[in-house]
């Protein structure tokens, strides 16, 4: 038998290096299944909800900087989806997602689970289309994939089942998927402006986002020569090494003082490849440079003074050789010794509990980043954790660190260990992850098992959305529904066949954690953290301080 349109999809994807494809079987993708049962190219990753394999598929972009894919059926397959899909969207890495349909002839006569998918789609792809013929299909399919890849973000194709089944014709085989490589560079002139002001300005900080992450011999060398200190967002602190002299830590919340401190009291500040979101943290009067590659990220969170328009590591090239070397290092020293002060209240709180008391997650997550590879990828989850990963990991540059940027979604992390363990086989993938986040999409933790991915999840056990406490008491109120019952997570583990440790006492933290990281299969580390572990901001207002007390008071029932 020759070729169906179903064997085409296959071929086109195998083509252009998808090695993956994340999803759940259903009757108008059946066609497409039995595609993928007779090739060995790509392998079919079956899950238990279509929102993880969504979510796996945006991790392997993420990590990879490649195509993710994942599938469903119509309807209630396709809505399910949706989750993972607006992850990779807003954080601008592709994913193609392929949803079946009810036969071409019966589309909007009210079938059952038929839903308008285009509609459903519109707002989280930047390529929404539906396949009206078998003829189109190829060029659709194409289009979907350049999409993608080229403008970093979601496509969607709905695909009519009868359509799947129809016979492939004849590709013209000038037709492919075509990735561009074109970088943009300012112009001489508007880069002689932008460094005049650095030139001429006495205290310089550079705050670099993710966009900067193919920069970092430039980041380092402006950093030397302006005497800047280096201050990341939570997406790019695996860019470099966290122990380099010049780097301080990282800006906002979730960051440190002494980052902090050197954004908002420099007179330049020099933003790269970031698109940070709170303006409260930006500074009130210095003189704000932004580079960025997407027109529509300069000055879309605070005004800046210039903006230049190109890709981050030409644009610091060129950027580079315009700086004059400055000899006043006093207000770098000020932001290093800072670090140091900052490093040591850090350990306050990361130190050993005693024997029946419960563990700091500050100490944990130190020991974590003690005891993992050098290139260890870690898929941390959203929350609490968050915070204490951004802080008490110390990356060595090699190391990546990922979760969900800017949808901040729980029921990330399982999803993006077991795709980035696929993606990357041969490296540790380490799942830092509050119990709220690892127990949203808990059932696909039989996928890892299924698929025997060694990943190892430390479960920061405190039975409550922590995070979520602690936003209530920055409103002044007591926390409130937020508390919730855990099962035995190591039990959990064993009885799926994986391996499964409770760790209520600091002292056993190193041998679990070695015995889980050498075990060769899934891994549950279930650690029971202190649930009233206070977050202390790095910039505490008397706003916070108030509401604060207010809170507590309130709690008292006064």
């Amino acid at each position: 038998m020759g070729k169906n349109i179903s064997d085409q999809i296959i071929e086109i994807l195998s083509e252009i290096g998808v090695r993956h494809i994340f999803g759940i079987p259903g009757d108008t993708i059946d066609s497409l299944m039995e595609s993928l049962r007779k090739q060995k190219e790509i392998e079919f990753i079956i899950m238990r909800h279509e929102a993880t394999g969504a979510f796996a598929a945006s991790a392997q972009a993420k990590l990879t900087g490649q195509l993710g894919v994942c599938v469903a059926c119509q309807g209630p397959g396709a809505v399910n989806l949706l989750n993972g899909l607006y992850d990779a969207a807003l954080d601008r890495v592709p994913v193609l997602a392929i949803t079946g349909q009810v036969d071409s002839s019966l589309i909007g006569t009210g079938m059952p689970q038929e839903i308008n998918q285009l509609n459903l789609f519109n707002d989280v792809a930047i390529f929404n289309q539906e396949i009206r013929s078998a003829e189109n299909l190829p060029r659709v399919l194409m289009m979907a994939c350049q999409a993608a890849l080229n403008h970093r973000g979601v496509a969607h194709i709905s695909i009519p089942s009868d359509i799947m089944r129809v016979a492939a014709g004849e590709r013209d085989p000038r037709e492919k998927v075509l990735v561009f490589n074109s970088k943009l560079i300012p112009s001489s002139h508007e880069i002689d402006q932008v460094a005049n002001t650095l030139n001429n300005a006495k205290k310089v900080t550079i705050l670099y986002g993710g966009g900067s992450f193919e920069a970092k011999e430039e980041l380092q060398t402006i950093s030397s020569i302006l005497k800047a200190p280096l201050v990341h967002t939570t997406r790019s602190k695996d860019i470099l090494d966290n122990r380099l002299e010049n780097y301080v830590g990282g800006i906002g919340l979730m960051g440190v003082r002494s980052a902090n401190h050197a954004v908002n009291e420099c007179d330049a500040l020099l933003v790269v490849g970031s698109s940070f979101a709170f303006k409260e943290y930006y500074p009130t009067k210095a003189d704000i440079i932004q580079i960025d590659n997407n027109i529509t990220r300069l000055g879309a969170r605070v005004g800046i003074t210039q903006g230049l328009l190109g890709d981050c590591k030409l644009t610091l090239q060129e950027l580079t050789s315009r700086l004059k070397p400055k000899a006043d290092d006093s207000f770098l020293r000020e932001a290093q010794d800072m670090k140091i002060k900052g490093m040591d209240h850090q350990k306050y709180f990361a130190k050993p509990s005693k024997p029946g008391e419960y563990i700091h997650p500050q100490a944990l997550t130190e020991r974590i980043g003690m005891l993992a590879s050098d290139d260890a990828i870690f898929c941390v989850g959203t929350g609490s954790v968050t915070i204490y990963c951004n802080n008490y990991l110390q990356l060595n540059g090699k190391q990546r660190l990922l979760w969900s940027w800017n949808l901040a979604s729980l029921g990330w992390a399982l999803p993006s260990g077991l795709g980035c363990q696929l993606a990357s086989p041969g490296r540790q993938v380490i799942v830092p992850v509050g119990d709220g986040d690892f127990h949203m999409l808990i059932a696909d933790f039989i996928t890892l098992v299924k698929y025997n991915l060694p990943v190892t999840f430390i479960v920061y056990n405190n039975s409550c959305y922590r995070f979520i406490e602690l936003e209530e008491s920055g409103e002044g109120n007591p926390p409130f529904g937020t508390q919730f019952l855990n099962p035995n997570y190591a039990a959990f583990a064993e009885a799926h066949g994986a391996f499964g440790i409770e760790v209520k006492d600091y002292s056993k933290i190193d041998e679990a954690l070695k015995t889980a990281f050498k075990c060769g299969k899934p891994a549950i580390v279930d650690v029971h953290v202190d649930p009233n572990d206070l977050f202390i901001p790095p910039k505490i207002t008397p706003k916070m301080a108030l509401k604060f007390a207010e809170s507590k008071i309130k709690g008292w029932g006064l």
